[in-house]
């Protein structure tokens, strides 16, 4: 019986991007079956603005000393002006093929923008990161996705998480929900500050992302 596990977070938060691919890494290791079903908390709706993008590289920077095959430099002049038509084709994802297909791309999108440097706010760039996901997922129905994403409204299984989340303990992105019931923020990477316009990072674990999916899965999901 797969066991599924939300993670709530920003498409374009680089410390979400660590942790979804370290607990996909752990997935695949450990052997279990689960799967991490991607949740909306853009933070442009948290914050009521956009994350400057200054911050976000800067941050990018920082991380990819850490995971360095799943960052880059920015490269592209045509920045996302929002995120949220990339949260738009995560629901649109789950909606054809359910949290699998919707875990797949959310993190084809997040290896898309800071890996490839691809504007996720354009058609084009989500066709760009379904190309990314079919190649994660060859089962992906991309072209019914990105139809779904043209005419099916998916914007309002993004509200409806949004509205959601603030019945929820969320302390930033990510934050992930447990089996057992309990939550955890940013596994491994929580031990950081920013210090003039720099994040400093104090200490990591690395290993954080997958004691606690061996900790806090039950036994039926192995």
């Amino acid at each position: 019986m797969t066991v599924t596990i939300d993670i709530w977070s920003d498409i374009h938060c680089p410390w979400a991007l660590v942790a979804v691919h370290r607990l996909r890494a752990a997935r695949a290791a450990q052997g279990v079956d689960v799967v991490f079903a991607p949740r909306a908390w853009p933070l442009e709706w948290v914050n009521r603005r956009g994350t400057p993008r200054s911050i976000v590289t800067a941050e990018t920077a920082v991380l990819a000393g850490h995971e360095p095959e799943i960052f880059n430099a920015y490269r592209d002049e045509s920045w996302p002006s929002t995120f949220l038509p990339a949260f738009e084709l995560v629901a649109a994802a789950r909606r054809v093929g359910g949290p699998r297909a919707a875990e797949d791309v959310d993190y084809a999108l997040r290896l898309a923008f800071f890996r490839d440097s691809v504007d996720v706010s354009i058609e084009a760039g989500l066709a760009a990161a379904l190309d990314i996901a079919a190649g994660l997922a060859p089962a992906l129905a991309a072209d019914e996705v990105l139809d779904l994403w043209r005419h099916g409204n998916p914007r309002a299984d993004v509200v409806a998480d949004f509205r959601r989340s603030a019945e929820l303990p969320i302390q930033g992105s990510p934050q992930i929900f447990w089996p057992d019931g309990t939550t955890t923020h940013n596994p491994g990477m929580t031990d950081h500050r920013w210090v003039g316009d720099l994040p400093r990072i104090a200490s990591t674990d690395p290993g954080a992302a997958a004691r606690l999916l061996a900790e806090r899965t039950p036994a039926r999901g192995r």
